[in-house]
């Protein structure tokens, strides 16, 4: 044992700590220390007794902690100080959670001050039992969202104003636009209340993605309905009705295809995906409902307020002058100075050149994704990723990152046959094949349960010699079965499997650092045991216990754990052991199930794992051993399993998701215009089918490109694969679905009167043009909240590729997109009904006036809105009977 004494230079102190280094017992408890687990930032790498240690830059201590079943048994013993106590489970809880978060405070107090010292003491607590540092952070950033969605909401509503403000203060919607971002925020809201009570968590997914996505799509169907009654000629019942039905199936056909490809998201078993698109689901229902019955009503009660001649915002005031006359939205300017002329201007050079320009940004667009994915793609995060700078586990996650990346793991086995020796040995020889792994840190095999009370069942048994009640043999040898009166004898099997054999020292009186296994040469076997078998041939021993029945292996293993103060992790039937004199304590001596259905080993430990894929190689190796074992099933535990597992398989995940998306956006795309124009009876089965097809596969080409662009370009941006941006890049396809969806739709049932494509899309993007660029730039002003953060954590996984989605799905939706559509002049994909003259002439008008000469007159129609009375014959407009 070293001693440490002033006079004890540098170089003494790391020529010591240069050799193997023991706990206190000297070694008797856990063996040799793996220094991988004590020290980091070694200089140099290969240092030994001969070429010792120059430099260590990293200490690390590791302070096992009770969970609390165990502190609430702990706290009943009588030698406490102040005597036991009796307290719940919540209460043992409660301790751990303050006792975790003084003790990190405490820990690291002064650790980013130049005044404390030399040294920085920094700390982690792991999530066992209750949450630690890294549960506390997520829960900090979980709900440290609530200032940039408030903000975010604030710009959404004031450029949603803005973009529907007007000047005729009877023609103004602020009031209306005000409520229906209200509305939409309210369904969102509600949305997630309803998924906190049916027992859905938030976690920061939810928290950082969907509030800024989901009411960016609430706020676009808003937009639509709008725009769509302020398009119409008047104010009556049949306008409203017009209104509706011009919208409610592109609306409808998008909040369907949205929740089918949330739907089938849920059945994906990364948690950051399926937790986030389950609250995605409720939103879109939600939503979905408050736009078409709830906003809907208070929109016909503004077109009533529009009818009387009130003021916005102030409807108890009327307007002296006549005020019904329709004005075009002023943001219009954009789609008739800019959208148009570049787009939708037949036979312009410049048209042609944009359409070309469109198929070359795509085209590069798509090149770039593909290129980030298939050679700039990173997968994994960090614990260092998710701490701000100002937090002391910042520090403590990049030194464990790059200069001491050990973990704790653990083996653990279900119901196994542990009766047939075969099967002991299979167990062993998986437990020493982890260990032999590169990334596990060496561990004798007498600290696994199973070669413990194998071994003590022999003649090489040595708890005979250092007893705690002398009187009492501690053997297995020495414990006598009741029933039979037989021994809890093991045997010993020529070694087959080729298990690790004890280190034996050439020199006796030579200490060794790691005994190794528990099997033997036949030179170190005891003499009685080589009576018992035949030793010719046989090189190699191991110890096995053989030809016993449940009740007995149930008696021997009861009797190890009370001799020897072994755990084995095994399950017991009782609670505790027998009480003794003092409250609280109790002997080792439980009943052990038998047939064990679950067994542990013991801690052990990960190191060297400096990076993601080095990480995820460890988890590989070990569960090649173990989880993939066909004959005998085991799994491994501990933070890189709990953790980085989800980065194995997250590169197929991302795909698999991506492609369940893609498809549902298929499926149910198609499905739904097929049944509407079934509904219509218009046109052949055929042509219904065939024109259905070609639309939903456009929604579809849209969608996957706009997906295969988000990742890619986002991983261009250092944006790992993680669960946290897959589902980021997946809500790609929501956006994408809310511009195509509404394209498509219109482009198709355009009617009969717009003869080419190039006709057809404009007639579309008349209308579409506005509410979709309103929700691009209010989704994308709201994302743009996210920069904002103090977490480089959310800029990296959040921000980054929402902003991206914001632009891609955009692009693609509804600038390539009717470029695309514009090659598609086929009779099948012409699905519009015929119109008469009349109609026509009305539909085709750039911008219906509506004056009403005769304020009695006008009157006296809107009693007949009033009253019902109202037809679709009934003239709606005094200008109409002009006309007529």
């Amino acid at each position: 044992r070293y001693s440490y004494l002033t006079s004890t230079s540098q170089e003494e102190l790391m020529g010591n700590v240069s050799g193997e280094l023991y706990y206190i017992d000297e070694g008797e408890s856990l063996g040799a220390i793996d220094r991988n687990l004590l020290m980091g930032g070694k200089i140099p790498e290969d240092y030994s007794l001969v070429n010792p240690l120059q430099q260590v830059s990293v200490l690390q201590q590791i302070y096992p902690a009770l969970l609390p079943d165990d502190i609430v048994e702990r706290v009943k013993n009588c030698n406490r100080p102040s005597g036991g106590i009796n307290i719940s489970v919540e209460d043992a809880e409660e301790v751990l959670y303050q006792f975790k978060e003084q003790f990190e405070a405490a820990w690291s107090q002064g650790w980013d001050s130049s005044e404390t010292g030399n040294v920085t003491f920094v700390g982690f607590f792991d999530d066992a039992g209750v949450i630690g540092t890294t549960g506390r952070m997520l829960e900090d950033i979980t709900l440290s969202n609530s200032d940039l969605v408030f903000i975010s909401i604030g710009i959404i509503a004031a450029f949603s104003v803005l973009f529907l403000l007007s000047f005729d203060p009877v023609q103004s919607r602020v009031m209306i636009t005000l409520l229906g971002v209200l509305l939409v925020i309210f369904a969102f809201f509600a949305a997630i209340s309803f998924g906190i009570i049916v027992g859905i968590k938030i976690n920061i997914t939810i928290a950082w993605t969907l509030p800024f996505i989901m009411i960016g799509l609430g706020v676009d169907d808003m937009y639509m309905f709008l725009l769509a009654v302020q398009k119409q000629a008047g104010y009556t019942l049949n306008d409203f009705m017009a209104a509706v039905k011009e919208v409610i199936v592109p609306i409808t056909m998008t909040s369907v295809v949205n929740t089918g490809m949330f739907a089938l998201m849920c059945i994906n078993d990364v948690p950051a995906v399926y937790l986030t698109a389950q609250v995605a689901l409720i939103s879109v229902i939600f939503l979905y409902l408050t736009i078409i019955f709830c906003f809907s009503a208070w929109t016909y009660l503004d077109m009533r307020r529009q009818a009387k001649n009130r003021f916005d915002i102030v409807f108890c005031v009327k307007s002296k002058r006549n005020c019904l006359e329709k004005r075009k939205p002023w943001a219009r300017v954009f789609y008739e100075y800019w959208y148009h002329p570049l787009i939708l201007q037949a036979g312009s050079k410049v048209t042609k050149f944009f359409h070309i320009l469109m198929w070359l940004m795509a085209g590069t667009l798509l090149g770039l994704g593909i290129w980030g994915l298939v050679e700039h793609r990173e997968v994994g995060l960090g614990l260092e990723d998710f701490f701000p700078d100002d937090n002391q586990a910042s520090v403590w996650a990049t030194m464990r990152t790059e200069e001491l990346a050990s973990w704790s793991i653990q083996m653990n086995w279900g119901e196994v046959d542990y009766l047939n020796t075969t099967t002991q040995m299979k167990v062993i020889k998986q437990f020493e094949d982890v260990v032999a792994t590169p990334h596990v840190a060496e561990l004798d095999t007498h600290f696994f349960w199973l070669a413990n009370f194998a071994v003590w069942t022999t003649h090489q048994c040595r708890e005979n010699f250092d007893r705690e009640d002398p009187e009492v043999l501690a053997c297995g040898v020495n414990q006598v079965y009741p029933v039979d009166n037989s021994t809890c004898t093991g045997a010993w099997m020529p070694n087959i499997l080729q298990l690790r054999e004890k280190v034996f020292a050439e020199d006796p009186d030579t200490c060794v650092a790691y005994d190794g296994g528990v099997c033997r040469p036949t030179s170190q076997m005891h003499n009685e045991d080589l009576i018992l078998n035949n030793t010719e041939d046989v090189g190699s021993w191991c110890p096995v216990f053989d030809s016993w029945d449940s009740d007995k292996f149930s008696f021997c293993l009861g009797k190890w754990r009370e001799l020897t103060g072994s755990d084995g992790r095994l399950v017991l039937k009782n609670a505790t052991g027998s009480r003794t004199d003092c409250d609280g304590e109790y002997l080792n001596d439980e009943i052990v199930q038998v047939p064990i259905p679950y067994a542990a080993g013991p801690t052990m430990f990960a190191f060297d794992l400096f990076t993601h894929q080095t990480t995820i190689d460890m988890l590989e190796e070990t569960r090649a051993i173990c989880d993939d074992n066909p004959e005998i099933h085991c799994w491994l535990s501990g933070i890189p399993y709990d953790y980085w597992s989800q980065y194995i398989d997250i590169w197929k995940n991302f795909w698999k998701i991506g492609l369940i998306a893609v498809l549902a956006c298929f499926g149910v795309s198609f499905l739904f215009l097929v049944s509407k124009l079934y509904m219509d009876r218009l046109f052949s089965t055929g042509k219904i089918i065939g024109g259905s097809l070609i639309g939903s596969l456009m929604i579809t080409i849209t969608t996957a490109a706009s997906l295969v662009v988000v990742a890619g370009l986002s991983t261009l941006f250092d944006v790992s694969f993680t669960g946290f941006s897959i589902m980021s890049f997946v809500l790609s396809v929501g956006f994408a679905v809310e511009y195509s969806v509404h394209v498509v739709a219109r482009w198709m049932i355009a009617n009969a009167t717009y003869k080419t494509s190039m006709e057809r899309v404009e007639n579309a993007m008349d209308f579409l043009f506005l509410p979709t660029f309103m929700s691009f730039v209010s989704s994308t002003i709201g994302v743009a909240c996210l920069a904002f953060t103090d977490f480089d954590f959310n800029q990296v996984y959040f921000f980054r590729p929402l902003i991206i989605v914001m632009f891609t799905t955009y692009f693609f939706g509804c600038w390539w997109l009717p470029a695309a559509l514009v090659l598609l002049d086929f009779d099948v994909v012409k699905l519009g009904r015929e119109v008469s003259p009349t109609e026509s002439h009305l539909e085709q008008k750039a911008e219906p006036l509506v004056k009403a000469d005769n304020d009695a007159l006008r009157d006296e129609e809107l009693e007949e809105v009033e009253d019902g009375k109202v037809t679709e014959e009934t003239p709606v407009h005094h200008k109409h009977h002009k006309h007529h």
